[in-house]
């Protein structure tokens, strides 16, 4: 029983969760970028001609997060696999036959677990012009199919535009992404805030950040020292009640210390500005 309390009470105050993939925050090369504007479902159709019929390749994808479950309306057979970031659908179309769907599959992320991989070539401080979203998907017929989307930075363009097919080879599909979304942020890079930089005091942001951060620390701690003392107290000493409190006659005495040192730093304000005399 108190072995399990004991492991329960620092499980909270020790467990760290992990964070998922930010596109807001991604990290290249040691240096920061925002693809949230890209974080929408997009789809690319490409078509070819294959008489009698005609036989379409389509491409679901979403760089920041895995796709949404398809409706109920689309049979279970046809629909794209859980966890995929990357689906690939092929159907082919036949005059006056109902389209069939021939083949579904993920090209990239095979469960919920998956997260891309972001790569560049730099060498020190340098910013990467271009970097590569990876990620595996399902493995068909013994090849294992990924998605290798180059971004390249590109201020002139609109984050808008669609990435472009480079090609399927080998399981491996490739695309060319050119947008802002793809610009390293950074000194003289970084998005100006909502309210157009008015009224902005930078001088008191660096101190709100230090006090900020002292702060949780001493939250932290605090709570370390409280957690363990009362594992301390309750397991080794063997106390109960108000007697966890780690050091409490310590703590009991605490105010009336405060007290009194207050009282001696007034005793020696007042006698400086009396010039070292005390009224008798």
């Amino acid at each position: 029983m108190r072995s399990s309390l004991a492991l329960g009470l620092l499980a909270s105050a020790l467990t760290l969760t992990a964070a998922a993939f930010d596109c807001k925050k991604a990290q290249v090369a040691g240096h920061i970028y925002d693809l949230s504007p890209l974080a929408r479902e997009i789809t690319l159709d490409s078509n070819t001609t294959t008489p009698p019929t005609v036989t379409g390749t389509r491409y679901v994808l979403n760089p920041c997060a895995p796709l949404k479950a398809e409706p109920d309306s689309v049979p279970a057979i046809d629909r794209c696999p859980d966890g995929a970031w990357v689906c690939r659908s092929i159907t082919n179309y036949k005059k006056d036959e109902k389209p069939r769907v021939t083949e579904v599959n993920s090209v990239a992320g095979k469960s919920s677990k998956d997260e891309p991989v972001l790569e560049a070539k730099a060498s020190g401080s340098e910013k990467p012009a271009e970097f590569h979203w990876i990620l595996k998907g399902a493995e068909v017929e013994k090849v294992a199919w990924s998605t290798d989307i180059k971004f390249v930075c590109n201020k002139s363009a609109k984050d808008q535009d669609l990435p472009t097919i480079v090609g399927f080879k080998d399981g491996v599909l490739s695309l060319e992404w050119a947008v802002p979304a793809a610009c390293a942020l950074g000194a003289g890079d970084e998005k100006p805030p909502s309210d157009g930089g008015k009224d902005k005091e930078p001088s008191g942001s660096s101190g709100g950040g230090f006090f900020s951060t002292m702060f949780s620390f001493f939250v932290v701690v605090s709570a370390l020292y409280l957690v363990l003392g009362v594992m301390y107290n309750y397991l080794i000493v063997r106390a109960t009640g108000l007697d966890l409190i780690p050091n409490r006659a310590f703590w009991r005495e605490f105010p009336y210390l405060c007290s009194d040192f207050a009282q001696h730093v007034w005793s020696m304000v007042s006698g400086r500005r009396r010039g070292g005399y005390s009224v008798v």
